[in-house]
């Protein structure tokens, strides 16, 4: 593995064991929860609230971590979104909290939340977030349709909790909306964005697999041009954190070239950025098992500064 920094310097990344986060969680000194004394962990069981648009839930589920939490369903403004909500966190508390939104791969969906991102969702929750993924229309990268779902996703959770941090967290195809969301500053208190092996020039994906891309925007190019987070001006990066996972050279992601994504993002945010970052692996395409603690140690870090 190998990693490259611009901005200020780091700590060395991935060596964080997770009984070393959660601790620290639980002591209230790497919350991601942003609630400072609570801890991690709720002592019995108390349900959250029946939410708006709620559809269905599965409560008093217990992460790995032993933090009990609720996986809830609800619908936002016809859209489905999936949220784990730690019982420590209630709803119309002005306890200042943190989520992670997960963004999931084309051809997935919000359910992305129980299966792809669990295990880093409940590492979220351990650390006192909220995590949500909402479905975004669908496999529609950054259509208008998805910008529309991701505000509306936004003014839903910022009416129940008092939010002071977002981190954004996407895998593959995801990205795009992920970063669009960071350039055109879709939400506030973005503390930085973590993307791993995903897309950032929808246009590029659009010239190599037009079938995949094209339907997405109802083949108007204008449209993907005009919604393509490669084509922002160099300003819309300026104070933000993007860390980066890609595969190495020697094993390149044939998949989703990165050269024309996550490193082309780190080009174009470089000189406006606060800090941008690259760490690779071996995979390909494939995400490496070390990308959850690392994006819990990243978020850490940033909310640290």
């Amino acid at each position: 593995m190998h990693e490259t920094t611009t901005g200020r310097s780091l700590s060395p990344a991935g060596r964080t064991s997770r009984r070393t986060l959660l601790a620290s969680a639980a002591a209230g000194a790497f919350a991601l929860g942003l609630g400072g004394t609570q801890t991690a962990w709720a002592a019995t069981p108390n349900p959250i609230p029946k939410l708006p648009g709620e559809v269905s839930r599965l409560a008093n589920q217990v992460s790995a971590g032993g933090t009990l939490y609720d996986n809830i369903e609800v619908s936002i403004g016809g859209d489905r979104a999936r949220i784990f909500v730690p019982q420590s966190v209630r709803p119309g508390s002005k306890t200042l909290a943190g989520v992670v939104w997960f963004y999931h791969a084309t051809g997935s969906t919000h359910s992305s939340l129980n299966s792809a991102f669990k295990y880093p969702a409940e590492l979220a929750v351990d650390n006192g977030a909220i995590s949500i993924c909402q479905n975004l229309g669908g496999s529609i990268y950054t259509n208008p349709k998805a910008v529309e779902a991701q505000v509306a996703g936004w003014n839903w959770i910022k009416n129940l909790f008092t939010i002071r941090a977002n981190f954004l967290r996407a895998n593959s195809g995801g990205g795009a909306m992920a970063s669009f969301t960071l350039g055109k500053k879709l939400m506030p208190y973005i503390s930085g964005l973590y993307m791993a092996n995903s897309i950032y020039d929808v246009e590029e994906r659009y010239r190599a697999t037009p079938d995949r891309i094209g339907p997405a925007y109802n083949w108007d190019e204008a449209l993907m041009r005009a919604y393509n987070p490669a084509n922002l001006p160099g300003s819309a990066w300026t104070g933000s954190r993007i860390r980066v996972v890609v595969s190495d050279s020697s094993h390149p992601d044939v998949v989703l070239p990165q050269a024309a994504h996550g490193l082309a993002l780190i080009r174009d945010a470089k000189p406006t950025a606060l800090e941008t970052t690259v760490r690779t692996h071996a995979l390909g395409h494939q995400i490496p098992g070390w990308v959850n603690s690392d994006m819990i140690s990243t978020f850490g870090r940033w909310l640290g500064r």
